[in-house]
């Protein structure tokens, strides 16, 4: 006879990008779904899932280090089942990840919800579940976002062929979401309180690539504008060979859909963007850039670049410090360039020294730093539309605008009170380098 006092907790430790979240939010959702309990301590749990991430060599260190800290509380009976999950067990396979934490129960790659559940359900503690089984229904997914904002995947993998990637040979190909299932998804959320959904893949531009050209973003994004009770719709992952006119058009003219643009470039120099296995230039991006700002006034772009590249020089240095400047991005991330086995770019002649590489990334932010300074001082005085994320301290709350994303960009410190997920109207008193403050109209 099942116990149905008693629901197993399970936790999950969440690492890497928006995209592995989602996975970790239906992970919770399907054990959920079930009869177990979802919990946020991992030493007050029963099963732990640890989430990895193996995209560049830092986040593989990170994750290790999760896993041996998990591996004492398993080792101490603190929990009774340990779970490695997603992209480090696909990176090294199962038998090898499990050799170096002997402690792990279970290992599996990404796309495997069903697997894993399947695992535990036939563990001695499965067995004292209220709902066993694996349903093929659509999952719940429980939130690890802020209220009122949701992740929502459009798209799995990646087919294009940077070298410097292992997206490809993590995740696979890339396998479009069909249209109904995404359409149905956000409006599950939206009837659970989600006012923005930010939209994510590996390249969200190639979107229906993968079936036949019968569909795209445009189309998609046509659908999600109509979901009732959505507030934003951010765009995240945006290659800039796949921003057409009609998704200029629609950002212009939907004003559910931010006028924000995430589009990851790399580089300016063409000679390190060739090698990188992508394509433009400096010259081309900045083209683009200045007919996003004519096409949809106030568009905030944010970019994401890599230096030191195999034979990246002094030359090819300057021409992205050049491109930083006149582009003025209002976000911007830099990241030294990590050399992954298995990758092209791993053979590459020309390896720039940790040193350089880190000391370039800083100067580049550095930059940057002074540019979003200047870009921020702007808004000062202005009225902006803001979605509260959480209180801080008595008097103040931290938001958001819509020129940012959560966890990558900054905010805005107000003063006042309001309730998480809420959407307020906010004037701006002041800026810093990276963020705003305000007060509450």
């Amino acid at each position: 006879m099942l116990n149905t006092r008693y629901k197993p907790r399970v936790c999950i430790i969440n690492l890497g990008c928006p995209k592995n979240q989602v996975d970790a939010e239906e992970i919770l959702g399907a054990f959920k779904h079930r009869g177990y309990r979802p919990v946020h301590d991992p030493e007050n749990t029963d099963i732990l899932i640890v989430n990895t991430c193996a995209f560049i060599r830092p986040a593989e260190e990170e994750t290790l280090q999760v896993l041996v800290e998990a591996a004492v509380l398993k080792r101490q009976r603190r929990i009774k089942i340990l779970i490695a999950a997603s992209c480090l067990v696909s990176k090294y396979g199962e038998k090898k990840v499990r050799a170096a934490i002997p402690e792990l129960d279970y290992a599996f790659p990404p796309g495997k919800l069903e697997c894993l559940v399947a695992a535990v359900e036939k563990s001695a503690l499965g067995r004292r579940v209220v709902k066993p089984g694996f349903s093929k229904e659509r999952n719940e997914r429980v939130l690890l976002s802020s209220p009122g904002t949701a992740y929502l995947k459009i798209a799995e993998g990646c087919s294009r062929k940077c070298t410097f990637c292992l997206i490809p040979a993590l995740r696979g190909p890339l396998h479009s979401r069909p249209i109904d299932a995404i359409v149905g998804e956000a409006e599950a959320l939206a009837a659970e309180g989600v006012r923005e959904l930010i939209l994510v893949a590996q390249d969200i531009t190639s979107y229906g690539n993968d079936l036949g050209g019968r569909f795209g973003l445009t189309d998609l994004l046509d659908r999600l504008v109509k979901v009732p009770s959505v507030h934003w719709i951010r765009l995240m992952y945006v290659y800039p060979d796949g921003i057409s006119a009609g998704l200029i058009q629609r950002l212009a003219g939907q004003s559910k859909l931010c006028k924000y643009l995430d589009m990851p470039l790399q580089h300016a120099s063409r000679k390190i963007l060739r090698r990188m296995g992508r394509s433009g230039n400096g010259d081309k991006f900045l083209k683009l850039i200045a007919h996003l700002r004519q096409q949809v006034p106030g568009i905030a772009l944010r970019t994401t670049l890599i230096t030191g590249f195999p034979g990246e020089s002094r030359t090819e240095y300057q021409e992205l410090v050049s491109f930083i400047k006149q582009a003025r991005f209002d976000r911007l991330g830099v990241f030294p360039y990590w050399r992954e086995k298995g990758t092209p770019a791993a053979t590459m002649l020309g390896r720039i020294s940790a040193p350089l590489r880190k000391r370039r990334q800083h100067e580049l932010m550095d930059l940057q730093a002074g540019i979003s300074r200047q870009r921020l001082v702007s808004f000062v005085g202005s009225k902006m539309e803001c979605l509260v994320e959480e209180p801080s301290g008595q008097k103040h709350i931290i938001a958001r605008t819509f020129r940012d994303a959560p966890e990558v960009d900054g905010g805005i410190i107000v003063t006042g009170r309001a309730r998480p997920g809420e959407i307020i109207q906010v004037r701006v008193t002041g800026s810093t380098d990276h963020d705003l403050t305000g007060v509450i109209l």
